[in-house]
């Protein structure tokens, strides 16, 4: 048997071997953190069978809106034809669906995420337009809260960037309101850019509005397994 002769433990030894444990647990709730918070773990849903439509805007806020074309485009209608459109072929398919609004009719943002958390196992999706200070930005863009959703977010972007005319701008993660407060997955998908003529156009077809409808749909549809 062999001894080691012992040696006395030198202070910057101590003291790793204190706050080593500490640095430790301080990594992983950075982590946790990074990954959507400790309550919002990194995972994809696909166990769901309730989708909360919301259509965002409606009565006295219009949303974004066209400024030359004529007639006039306004968000909040498009938004809601589109979100009826997604609630109908989401249905066929044999979800339950809740839309936020049915009408021209103004909702809070509170309301809207007070509704979406009422259901558990469930997606809320809100449906936008949006605009910029660049005519020539064009294309959707999906947004979400990272609770499980990043892959049906990209899901939905690969789905509609393949539109005619359409450019994908990617995945992003956001600070709004109805994605802050939402207790379960949430995401927000900007159909395409009122701002942009050509786009606009687009938006006025209601055959085209019907395409973004089933790509949404279809792009659910597809993420429940």
């Amino acid at each position: 048997m062999i001894y080691l002769k012992q040696t006395k433990e030198t202070r910057p030894e101590r003291l790793f071997r204190v706050w080593r444990p500490v640095s430790l647990a301080a990594l992983a709730a950075f982590c946790m953190l990074w990954m959507g918070g400790c309550a919002t773990p990194y995972y994809n849903i696909t166990d769901f069978n309730t989708v909360v439509i919301d259509p965002g805007h409606g009565g006295r806020d219009t949303g974004a809106f066209t400024r030359r074309r004529r007639p006039q485009l306004l968000e909040k209608n498009l938004t809601l034809d589109v979100g009826q459109r997604v609630a109908v072929k989401l249905r066929e398919a044999g979800f339950r669906v809740i839309l936020t609004r049915r009408s021209d009719r103004f909702i809070t943002l509170d309301d809207r995420v007070d509704c979406s958390n009422q259901y558990s196992k469930s997606v809320f999706v809100a449906i936008h337009f949006n605009d910029s200070s660049r005519r020539g930005a064009h294309g959707p863009e999906v947004y979400h809260n990272r609770r499980g959703t990043w892959e049906l977010a990209a899901r939905i972007e690969r789905y509609l960037s393949t539109m005619p005319g359409a450019e994908d701008r990617g995945v992003k993660t956001a600070r709004y309101r109805v994605l802050r407060k939402s207790r379960g997955p949430a995401l927000l998908v900007e159909c395409g850019f009122l701002s942009n003529p050509r786009e606009a156009n687009r938006c006025a077809n209601a055959v085209w509005r019907d395409q973004v409808a089933t790509r949404i749909a279809r792009a659910i549809i597809a993420q429940r397994r």
